[in-house]
């Protein structure tokens, strides 16, 4: 069978060109830790991710690999409601992808959690995306409601406000949410908010986050491979002029 270089250089041509998305977030996961599960900024850190010092009345966030598995902070053991401790809901413990989560409270010690971004182009759009849910500390009763505040830059956006029973779970959902840059350099924040104060610690949980571009991009054959498809171009047209002569 006789293969038709100008079908060869049209293909190299068009996977040489296709899009690509870039991936902005450090850690999306949180499954680099410096010392392990525990609370952020008093005894492990995130890669990649600050928070306030909670020594100085900072935040008060933790991360989890299961709720129910209690990991240590400055005032102890912290672990949150689920089906397995007398929890009022099914949930299981887990992050729906089985990755590690933070968990923010959303009254005491109310501080964000963020990243520098870096890498953007002003006026290109960006597409944040990232699990979340709501929980309850474990050992406190009482009804709470409880949202996410999110924010690149300049711009800020939130989830819905939800309310969770007393040892309750909301259950996880996806969020998804364009930003346009303004600079080459953002701030990406994330800040829980919860209630009523005093009483039930409401818990924020974040996983997965992701903040991509789709803009099109040069593919893995940018080059050699484009140079041989437009070789091959020629020498087809070379082909069909000699032909004709």
């Amino acid at each position: 069978m006789r293969i038709s270089w100008l079908a060869i250089a049209a293909a190299t041509l068009a996977f040489g060109g296709s899009a690509h998305a870039t991936e902005f977030i450090t850690n999306g996961d949180f499954s680099q830790l410096t010392a392990g599960l525990g609370q952020l900024g008093y005894n492990t850190n995130a890669t990649g991710w600050s928070v306030p010092d909670p020594n100085t009345g900072g935040s008060y966030a933790f991360v989890f690999n299961n709720g129910a598995t209690s990991v240590v902070g400055q005032s102890g053991p912290v672990s949150l409601w689920t089906q397995s401790n007398g929890g009022s809901s099914t949930w299981n413990g887990a992050s729906v992808s089985g990755h590690n989560f933070v968990a923010m409270d959303g009254v005491l010690n109310v501080g964000a959690l963020t990243q520098n971004i870096s890498g953007l182009t002003v006026g290109n759009q960006y597409t944040l995306t990232f699990d979340y849910a709501f929980g309850q500390q474990f050992g406190y009763t009482g009804d709470t409601t409880n949202q996410w505040n999110f924010s690149l830059g300049g711009s800020s956006a939130s989830t819905p406000n939800y309310s969770v029973a007393s040892q309750g779970f909301s259950g996880w959902q996806t969020e998804s949410y364009t930003f346009t840059a303004t600079s080459t350099s953002e701030l990406l924040s994330f800040i829980a908010q919860g209630g009523p104060s005093p009483g039930e610690p409401p818990f924020a949980l974040l996983t997965d986050v992701s903040l991509t571009s789709s803009a099109p991009g040069p593919g893995p054959a940018t080059g050699p491979l484009a140079v041989l498809g437009l070789l091959g171009l020629g020498y087809a047209r070379l082909r069909r002029a000699r032909g004709q002569a």
